[in-house]
This record gives C-alpha cells, structure tokens and sequence, in this order.
C-alpha cells in the first residue's frame, strides 16, 4: 500500500533582533506564524492523517498543536530526530553577520565537512532513517512531520539523488508543506508541495 509522508516547516517565529537562532530555547511562534500553522492545518484538513511527529523545538511542536487541533487532534509524538541542525559555530549571529562566518559558509558548501557536530551528509541521513522507520511503522498511512527547512530540504535533495552541495540554491518558505509520496516497496514515488485549500 503507498504510504504519503507530510514535512510541514514550522512557522515563523518572534525574532525582533533577527539573529540565526538554531536549537536556542524562547523561540514562539509570532502571530504570523500561527496563521502560516493554521494554514497548513487547512491544507492537510482532509488528507486522513493517522499520526503526527514533530521537532522538539518550541516553533514546532506550537506548529504542530495547531495542525493537529485542526485535523481533529491527531496524537503527536516529539522525534529528536526531527531537531534542526546544530549550529554552535554560528548560532545567535544575526543574519546579515551569516554569510561572513567561515564556519557557515563550509557547512553550506561541503556537506561533509567537519564543522559542529553535524554535517549536511549526516543531516540526511539522520532524516532517511527517520523517514524509513516511519514508512515500516505506518505503512499505507498518512502521516505529518513538522520540521526545519535544512533537515527538509537534506532529505528531499537525498531521496530525489540530487547532490547535498545544491541544498544552498534552496528554499522552504514558514508553513510550506512538502508532500512525500512512496510506493509499496518504500520507495518515492513522488514530491509536489501542497497548496492551499
């Protein structure tokens, strides 16, 4: 039986000093971003969903409170594996400051460098894994996964067998919902992004 996988991206959150946050804690949602959750709640409202998993981090799993009220409380389950990236080297640096951390920038342009204590390569395949144990738990199901928008975009770039390196030249917009679909034998069938209703 094909089973469909939902990645939804939290939704935007306060952050008036608009610094690269990371895993920092104190991160809500803004009101806007409770708009872009209800949104994509509105979107998966009559997909059937059976299950949902969310990051730990507080913009997620508020994100997937939304989702879920919406869907008819749909029970969530919290997955470290869902977590954004670890981002010590830059973590709290204001976005213009980004792109002059050199420890940034060799994350973004080798996904198998040694900086934190995760690279791009091991984002992907921390989220492959993920994906797979979920495809043998609720195989012929629907199911949400509210997450961020590298550990998103790694998986998608991986299971499409696209290279990591491109994962720069993409984007995943706040409360963007990514829909994966795979077949009987688990493999992807295919990836569209969800519209709104």
């Amino acid at each position: 039986m094909p089973t469909t996988i939902y990645f939804v991206r939290h939704g935007s959150s306060e952050n008036k000093e608009n610094i690269a946050y990371g895993r920092m804690p104190g991160f809500s949602l803004s009101p806007q971003g409770q708009e872009e959750a209800k949104l994509a709640g509105e979107r998966l409202k009559d997909k059937k969903v059976s299950k949902m998993y969310t990051s730990p981090l507080e913009r997620a799993f508020q994100t997937a409170n939304i989702i879920s009220s919406i869907l008819g409380n749909v029970p969530i389950i919290h997955s470290f594996e869902l977590n954004e990236i670890e981002s010590t080297y830059w973590q709290g640096l204001k976005a213009e400051e980004l792109f002059m951390n050199d420890a940034y920038e060799k994350f973004l342009n080798d996904p198998d460098s040694n900086i934190g204590t995760e690279n791009i390569t091991q984002i992907a395949a921390r989220m492959k894994k993920f994906v797979t144990d979920l495809l043998n738990k609720h195989k012929g199901e629907s199911v949400v996964c509210v997450s961020h928008e590298f550990p998103i975009l790694a998986l998608k770039l991986t299971l499409e067998n696209k290279p990591l390196k491109t994962l720069r030249t993409y984007q995943m917009k706040t409360g963007e919902v990514l829909q994966f679909d795979f077949d009987d034998a688990g493999s992807l069938a295919s990836t569209i992004t969800v519209s709104a209703p």
